[in-house]
């Protein structure tokens, strides 16, 4: 089983961010924490994982103290696999060094540092708080508390990026020595203020030429964002085939058995009431198709029994897939959704 946890708080929001966050509620951190043990003690009994996954917002704004307590339960409750991948997304700019030695005492083995680009003028249209001194320092000091699995996130197909400033960018990578990478292409998702004033966007996608840039440079993508050098994310693999996973926090999301359940969003009424979930119930049908789409969106594929064989057949054919192992590969992660359309 997969753990996810979120953590609402934010300093600031950044431009693209449609994520649930909030930046002005601090004061409530300490009352949320006891929402989310609750939360967490109402699903993990007796539950083993193999991944555990504090995503936000921002979960290094939380004080060390409140990791504490929510491992001194998730070890009363349930059981931690000896490999168990232990994930937290980081800002670079809130990194310290205490904090980041009790996180690594704790059992947190792979930190997502919120990068998203080497560039001071692309990090201010992106309205990240850190600049590029940030991100060596931080990365510093991880390595320094013991935690060695570090992957960071990269924005591209904004409108200060071309050929030559993205491969200057990525100039930076070979100074620093990650095991993971995930590029995004910019979007403008409903909720974030650049969906409400929308920056004007490149005419040309660096989609391929971001892919090239970064094979180049050791990092092979296993999924349409996703890039590893040593390790891929144990807990995005377990998504992508479908697996469990358990969802605690405010907008935590799980799915068990094809029961979608979600807290509420609202940092105050999760607080009030942790354990009230919105339960969606998806159909064989829903179920396939998510598989589906997730499946030949990364290197996990899809079971070739599962699929109409002529249109299979017509794939390979045409080399847009490959098979292993009786499953159906894309041989191009960046066409997988017209992939899963056409064969859905």
């Amino acid at each position: 089983m997969i753990l996810y946890i979120h953590i609402p708080f934010c300093v600031s929001k950044c431009g693209y961010c449609a994520f649930n966050s909030s930046t002005n509620s601090f004061h409530l951190q300490d009352q949320y924490i006891d929402a989310l043990l609750l939360d967490l003690k109402s699903q993990i009994k007796h539950q083993e994982f193999s991944s555990i996954y504090f995503g936000g917002g921002t979960p290094n704004t939380l004080h060390q103290r409140h990791y504490e307590r929510i491992f001194a339960l998730i070890n009363q409750e349930a059981k931690i696999q000896k490999d168990c991948e232990i994930t937290i997304e980081c800002n670079p700019n809130l990194i310290q060094k205490d904090w980041c030695d009790c996180l690594s005492s704790l059992g947190v083995n792979r930190v997502s540092l919120g990068v998203q680009s080497f560039s001071n003028a692309k990090l201010d249209f992106l309205q990240r708080d850190h600049q590029k001194y940030d991100i060596f320092k931080s990365i510093e000091i991880l390595k320094q508390s013991g935690i060695a699995n570090l992957s960071i996130d990269l924005i591209y197909n904004t409108p200060l990026d071309s050929y030559k400033s993205l491969k200057e960018e990525f100039q930076n990578l070979s100074a620093l020595d990650l095991s993971h990478l995930s590029a995004y292409a910019l979007s403008l998702d409903e909720g974030s203020s650049f969906f409400k004033t929308p920056p004007r966007l490149p005419r040309e996608d660096f989609s391929y030429f971001v892919r090239d840039e970064l094979e180049y440079l050791g990092f092979v993508q296993y999924e349409v964002s996703s890039y590893f050098r040593r390790e891929k994310s144990k807990h995005n693999l377990a998504y992508w085939r479908g697996e469990d996973y358990l969802g605690c926090g405010a907008g935590g999301v799980g799915c068990l058995d094809g029961v979608r359940s979600e807290g509420n969003k609202h940092i105050s009424s999760y607080i009030q009431n942790p354990l009230k979930k919105q339960q969606e119930f998806l159909t064989p049908e829903q179920r396939k198709l998510e598989k589906l789409f997730l499946g030949l969106r990364c290197e996990n594929g899809i079971p070739l029994d599962e699929i109409d064989s002529k249109k299979a057949d017509i794939l390979l054919k045409e080399q847009k897939c490959h098979l292993k192992q009786n499953f159906l590969i894309a041989n191009d992660f960046f066409l997988a959704d017209e992939i899963a359309l056409f064969l859905s």
